[in-house]
């Protein structure tokens, strides 16, 4: 293959690749994966995430606290300690979005305040600093439409969906607002047919890739521990849905991710 794939969202920083991080990498790199954006959970790990990147040159980092990481309860001083940390990070060499942040409902519906404030504190900083965020979504799609279209009344933000399993309307949302929608490998599952229809509704020039790794393997890796390499077999099947060349299909998600992270 010509063109090279990105990996838009890994957790390269994860405890699943404590003794092979090395090898990980470089099988990612014979897969053609030749780019990958290292994604941040919490606070505590970024300085491991961080060193990874000034390790290999062709891996960058986000810094965020992911929506199942806010604390229940939290002081309005801790807060600000927490959004000011965010904002020193972000001005790291190599940093290059917000996030992940967002909303997650699934897991922590009881938190749901604390999720609001902290998703839009990662939106004021990205859009004071023109980084990307990345967006998880999960059983919260009208407040995180919402969100998302209250704060655009105001600030100028960019960013992405990620791994995209949610309806035609939050799709809709995304791209509405200029957003891009990045695709794990649950577009290859056997039971994915409905968001297959919807993949094929999105246009080519908004979609990335990802693993989400070490989660969601695709086929056929489903129920292994995922890594970046497995990348290729995302793009194979959304070439297929989209009724084009895997090659072709490679050169346009590379292309959107330095699109929207131009500040690498």
């Amino acid at each position: 293959m010509k063109n090279k794939i990105v990996d838009s969202h890994c957790h390269l920083d994860f405890d699943d690749y404590n003794n092979d991080l090395d090898s990980v990498i470089h099988n990612a790199r014979l897969n053609d994966v030749e780019y990958l954006l290292s994604i941040s959970v919490n606070l505590e790990k970024f300085k491991a995430i961080h060193d990874i990147t000034k390790k290999y040159k062709n891996i960058w980092c986000t810094t965020g606290i992911h929506p199942n990481n806010v604390p229940m309860n939290i002081s309005d001083d801790k807060f600000d300690c927490i959004i000011k940390q965010l904002k020193e990070n972000i001005s790291k060499s190599k940093v290059v979005g917000l996030g992940e942040t967002g909303l997650d409902y699934f897991r922590e519906s009881d938190n749901k305040s604390n999720q609001i404030k902290f998703f839009e504190g990662h939106l004021e900083i990205s859009s004071a600093t023109n980084n990307p965020v990345i967006v998880h979504t999960r059983n919260a799609e009208l407040d995180t439409i919402s969100i998302l279209n209250n704060f655009l009344k105001k600030k100028d933000v960019k960013g992405l969906i990620h791994c995209f399993t949610s309806t035609k309307e939050m799709a809709e949302a995304a791209l509405d607002i200029g957003f891009y929608i990045s695709l794990s490998g649950v577009i290859t599952f056997k039971n994915a047919n409905d968001l297959v229809d919807i993949v094929k509704y999105i246009p080519s020039d908004k979609l990335l890739v990802e693993t989400d790794s070490p989660y969601l393997s695709p086929v056929p890796f489903r129920g292994k521990r995922n890594e970046p390499s497995n990348t290729k077999f995302t793009l194979e099947k959304l070439a297929e849905i989209k009724n084009t060349s895997v090659e072709e299909m490679a050169k346009i998600t590379t292309d959107n991710f330095f699109s929207l992270f131009n500040g690498i």
